[in-house]
């Protein structure tokens, strides 16, 4: 009689009508407490405390389902939006005068480690993609009601950090990207066309997926396991293979023409459609302990790829420099490739967030605090990279930091001080109501 209640709860939970799903869990939580309140059976982590109150055992059956069900979901998130800070971080070592000052000039030793980071923490925006399609392409909704959740969550704080960061180049005295003098004409200008800030390329990229998303969902929910791989199939192909062979056809025949018919640029709804339906065929796999440790070692040795345009310039007469310019034009481009980052690192992140010991853990309610403030961090961490330059700058001037070291040091230090500085900064913001849903929803 017990399975079978159980059984009937399960059914309405996954129904469509919300009102059933609520009062669905509702009654399981009721029955669990019925039954928790006078049996130490299954459900002893409930039985905490000599009282067994109605409220507290609903809430915690709440706290038990966000812990098993969303957990690698917020893992995700949190090591994305990180990775996004890091990636942001490790720009400002690749390149300039302050870079050049540091010692850091292309093809030394302090630009390997910064291409390093670059490489590793390329999987951010993929990450997101993947989290994205996992969650959202499951979902039987209509299209209207689809866009109403979507775009009421992601417009409007970003129009308001839009117009942050507009006041904020005005206050110091400087110009949009392209040059162009901070008016109104001129910001509105920007903002429709992505120039008040560079990691907003973002939000117009996922702007642009959520309108095709529910035609995508339906798609699948509705076609095989065989399709969906073999649509991936194709988009890896056009997105990562034709342009590396299209590398190789420039030195014997022009194919240029033929490149035309597949506009997979990085940042466009083609090339991220793929990493959405990516994360939705994947969402349920999980590797074991000891494939998770070679999942590991392989990220970090792909991240390590870019090793070869050190050597290749290092040694530029060296007899086997050949071989040095065929792994970096052919091989790496191939095998390190955005597409396979991220997937070894869903795995990664996919694993390690399904293991119990992990979600129980400090380090587990740590995770779930910093998820919901993700989508504010990625707005807001442009606020703080800009003066921890300036800071850095000084720090450049001391002759210490002229070293590979330093860079090792100081961008992983660097990325962590701007992202909890960030968080602090959304943390504040969502304590209260109004700015909660301005700014961080």
């Amino acid at each position: 009689m017990r399975l079978l209640r159980i059984n009937s709860v399960a059914k309405v939970i996954e129904s469509n009508s919300p009102v059933c799903r609520w009062y669905a869990i509702w009654f399981f939580a009721d029955m669990l407490h019925r039954e928790t309140s006078h049996t130490q059976g299954t459900w002893k982590w409930y039985n905490r405390g000599s009282c067994y109150s109605r409220q507290r055992t609903i809430s915690r059956f709440f706290v038990f389902l966000a812990m098993n069900r969303t957990f690698w979901i917020d893992l995700i998130r949190v090591a994305g939006a990180f990775f996004v800070v890091l990636l942001h971080t490790s720009y400002r070592f690749a390149g300039g005068p302050m870079v050049e000052e540091a010692g850091n000039a292309y093809g030394s030793l302090g630009w390997l480690v910064t291409m390093f980071f670059l490489k590793f923490a390329c999987v951010a925006v993929p990450l997101f993609l993947m989290v994205s399609g996992a969650l959202l392409l499951g979902r039987n909704e209509e299209m209207l009601t689809f866009y109403r959740k979507r775009f009421g969550k992601i417009l409007l704080p970003f129009f308001a950090w839009s117009c942050i960061f507009v006041f904020c180049l005005w206050i110091a005295g400087r110009s949009f990207q392209d040059g162009t003098p901070i008016t109104l004409f001129s910001s509105i200008g920007a903002f429709l066309s992505g120039g008040i800030s560079g990691h907003f390329w973002f939000m117009y990229m996922l702007i642009s997926l959520y309108l095709v998303a529910p035609f995508l969902a339906v798609f699948a929910r509705n076609a095989s396991k065989n399709m969906l791989i073999g649509f991936l199939m194709l988009w890896f192909f056009a997105a990562f293979i034709f342009p590396v062979l299209n590398a190789i056809a420039k030195e014997t025949l022009d194919i240029s023409d033929l490149a035309n018919f597949f506009p997979f640029e990085s940042g466009t709804v083609s090339y991220s459609v793929g990493f959405f339906v990516t994360g939705y065929v994947l969402k349920d796999i999980v590797i074991s302990k000891r494939w998770l440790l070679f999942a590991f070692v392989a990220w970090f040795l792909l991240a390590l790829t870019p090793i070869n345009s050190y050597l290749q310039m290092t040694y530029p007469d060296s007899s086997v420099s050949f071989i040095f310019v065929f792994l970096k034009n052919y091989v790496f481009p191939i095998i390190s490739n955005p597409m396979t980052l991220a997937v070894i690192a869903f795995f990664c992140l996919r694993s390690i967030g399904d293991l119990p010991s992990v979600s129980s853990s400090r380090f587990g309610r740590a995770i779930s605090t910093l998820a919901p403030l993700t989508f504010g961090i990625f707005l807001c961490h442009h606020l703080f990279l800009v003066p921890s330059t300036q800071i850095l700058d000084k720090l450049i001037k001391i002759g210490s930091a002229e070293s590979w070291l330093f860079v090792l040091c100081a961008v992983p230090t660097l990325a962590v001080l701007i992202y909890f500085a960030a968080a602090v900064l959304i943390y504040v913001i969502r304590c209260n109501r109004y700015l909660k849903s301005l700014f961080a929803p």
